[in-house]
């Protein structure tokens, strides 16, 4: 039922003529960091290469692409999702956004599987330095590989309208994650 309340409120989010979004928060940037994964129960972290992107357009939308690569002890494992979001401003600070997509995991041992991706949560500035982020992150990939809810949070720190510095902490069932990287602004 959480699902489907997350699905709906995303593709609500999409289709509304949506009011203007906080103040001094772009949505065409692009992210490079550091990733590390702990996947519960099973063997040593996995560490590597993290880049995420958007392009804003048409005032309340934007397209995003993501793709990390990490590895431990001959175990590889890669990530990509692109697709299309949407953003509501809350009020002056704050903003409500959505996102639906496409996701694709690529796993030494054979896991190789695709499917769709859809989150719902807040992005605001606490400040005129600080933004503050959290959603919630669902993955389907249908049939016996089954579908996976994740809590996802993060924070920057901007030297400028156009530099940050920032860190994100994932989690769900089977694994955490942190990403800490920067972030330019264009």
């Amino acid at each position: 039922m959480k699902i489907l309340k997350a699905v709906t409120a995303s593709l609500m989010l999409a289709a509304l003529p949506l009011a203007s979004h906080a103040e001094g928060m772009s949505y065409s940037n692009i992210d490079l960091g550091y990733i590390n994964t702990d996947f519960d129960g099973i063997g040593p972290s996995l560490d590597g290469f993290d880049v995420r992107g958007s392009i804003g357009f048409a005032e309340h939308y934007f397209a995003f692409a993501e793709y990390s690569t990490q590895s431990a002890s001959g175990f590889d494992y890669d990530q990509t999702a692109a697709g299309l979001g949407g953003h509501y401003g809350l009020n002056d600070t704050l903003d409500l956004v959505g996102r639906v997509g496409w996701y694709k995991v690529d796993a030494s041992g054979g896991f190789d599987d695709d499917g769709y991706l859809v989150s719902a949560g807040l992005r605001g500035k606490a400040g005129d330095k600080v933004e503050l982020e959290g959603s919630v992150i669902y993955t389907d990939f249908g049939g016996s590989n089954g579908d996976q809810t994740t809590v996802a949070v993060g924070g920057r720190y901007y030297f400028t309208d156009s530099f940050a510095l920032g860190a994100e902490y994932q989690h769900n069932d089977d694994a955490s994650a942190y990403v800490v990287g920067v972030r330019f602004n264009f």
